[in-house]
């Protein structure tokens, strides 16, 4: 088990790690991450993430699924609770704003 100071490390590196993925279809602009438990009381890593806007109604399902595995297996490797995502297009003014600095 981590220690805090080891875990704000961690929680910093997969924050910057989820800010910096970017493909030809989806771009990370912000990432919040809060350490939580889950109602049966597992650790779990809560990932907001906001996102470039979806060339349609939605992100690509693939894409999606590609950006949670690879910060699923980032977590893991910094030994982080698993991941949940909560994805904000960046169009989203309202939801958008709590991502400001």
């Amino acid at each position: 088990m981590l220690e805090f100071m080891a875990y704000e490390s961690a929680v910093d590196a997969l924050a910057a790690y989820a800010s910096s993925y970017a493909d030809d279809k989806l771009e990370v602009h912000r990432a919040a991450i809060t350490l939580d438990e889950r109602q049966d009381g597992e650790p779990i890593s809560r990932v907001a993430l906001l996102l470039s806007d979806p060339e349609g109604d939605t992100w690509d399902v693939e894409r999606v699924r590609q950006l949670r595995i690879a910060l699923g297996r980032k977590a893991t490797e910094l030994q982080l609770p698993p991941v949940t995502l909560t994805l904000v297009a960046e169009s989203e003014t309202d939801a958008a704003q709590s991502f400001a600095p």
